[in-house]
């Protein structure tokens, strides 16, 4: 039998699920409106990026509209609301420029997931990410910055996975891909070949009156799956990605080859983490496998899903909820390498990261790499210069370890 949630995360997640399918909500007796409950439920919703969500379902409610935690919802949600109707405006029209100039950026995540809900600006996106031909980039680069947009220095000829691009005036971050994931990672950069035919498949949606090309249907939310996972491996991820999954499952139906998506995840070692996240779908969101066309030969009794969806709750959006957190995905990502629990390299990986995850601390060290030891013994001199208790180095090892486990529970590996 599984276990019962706190009362907090409970109702946070029935909240989410009526948002996802258009239901009031009301508080249960026993809730407390304006005392300590209601302030924990806005830290949950802030570290999940879905405050709009759930002051869109609370703010009918009499009892909490003076309740100083609502009213700090309520400011929150009119600025990020307004803040994400300003970079859709600023998005569409660029995105449109592009695709007039015979170029082929397809939209994944983002803008598509937002707009499978009723209320898509209450659904954030900090940036959009477009997926990009390679040999389409010099065009696609100098339309960019003659928009307003501005992205680092780099060598033309040797270009990395992604490339971010911000324009300050509307504050529209894009994030222009070449590979869905990093080519280099021994953890996941293989699932860049399940996709290498997306561009012959793509599909139209329209978003405000624009044409946005996209993954098509099975394509994409095999690609949500993939993409937490990869997320998983890291230090986590949240539950607003479980529900972008569930929503695109309901929007599509049988328009989704599940029992392809199925295959490939039994493949990639995948399909224990997809079961668990459709047993918290099911359980916990509203989503009916048999109105999305779901197979029900596919449908996995008895799935025990409390201990990824605690994972999920505790991680915040991309497993940002705490340094230690972030931190930890050295310890994983060395147990996905490996393909199983390791202590030792676990460690390894957590005091020694490798350049890659250096040089976002440690810039320098990208362009001298022979100093990636003496980034190391920057990093532990700081950990032990600010650790305090179970912070820190500790601390990361500790939860990297408790996921570690999480990975052999759903089959990850050994």
């Amino acid at each position: 039998m599984m276990k019962e949630l706190p009362i907090v995360e409970r109702e946070f997640l029935n909240i989410l699920e009526c948002f996802m399918h258009e239901k009031e909500y009301h508080f249960p007796e026993g809730f407390s409106k304006t005392g300590n409950e209601i302030n924990q439920l806005y830290e949950l919703a802030s570290v999940h990026k879905v405050t709009a969500v759930v002051y869109n379902q609370i703010c009918r409610e009499e009892c909490v509209q003076q309740s100083a935690t609502v009213m700090a919802f309520k400011r929150q949600t009119i600025q990020t609301v307004a803040f994400q109707a300003q970079r859709e405006a600023g998005f569409l029209p660029v995105y449109q420029k592009l695709r007039e100039q015979g170029l082929h950026p397809l939209v994944v995540k983002g803008a598509i997931c937002r707009h499978l809900y009723t209320k898509p600006d209450y659904r954030l996106s900090g940036d959009e990410d477009m997926l990009l031909p390679k040999a389409e980039f010099e065009v696609c680069d100098r339309i960019l910055l003659e928009a307003g947009f501005r992205r680092e220095e780099m060598d033309l000829q040797n270009l990395p996975y992604e490339i971010p691009y911000v324009n300050s005036q509307n504050g529209v971050y894009i994030e222009l891909h070449f590979s869905l994931f990093p080519e280099e990672s021994g953890a996941y950069g293989h699932l860049n070949q399940e996709f290498r035919h997306v561009f012959d498949t793509c599909i139209c949606e329209q978003i405000q009156q624009t044409e946005v090309w996209t993954l098509e249907p099975t394509m994409h939310l095999f690609y949500l799956i993939c993409h937490s996972f990869k997320h998983f491996l890291h230090s986590g991820f949240g539950i607003r990605q479980v529900c972008d999954m569930m929503m695109m499952a309901e929007h599509y139906g049988e328009r989704i080859e599940w029992n392809y998506i199925m295959e490939r995840l039994h493949a990639l070692r995948m399909d224990g983490f997809w079961n668990g996240l459709l047993e918290i779908g099911r359980t916990y969101l509203g989503f009916e496998p048999q109105q999305a066309g779901y197979p029900e030969s596919l449908l996995v009794q008895e799935t025990d899903c409390y201990n990824l969806l605690i994972d999920l709750l505790e991680s915040g959006v991309f497993g940002d909820s705490t340094m230690e957190r972030k931190h930890s995905s050295n310890v994983t990502l060395a147990a996905a390498e490996s393909g199983k629990r390791n202590v030792t390299a676990s460690l390894r990986a957590s005091l020694f990261p490798n350049k890659s995850y250096m040089k976002h601390n440690y810039p320098w060290v990208d362009r001298y790499p022979f100093l990636l030891p003496v980034a190391w013994l920057l990093r532990i001199c700081n950990y032990i210069k600010t650790s305090k208790k179970t912070t820190g180095e500790a601390g990361s090892m500790e939860i990297g370890m408790e996921r570690v486990e999480l990975l052999r529970e759903y089959h990850i590996i050994d």
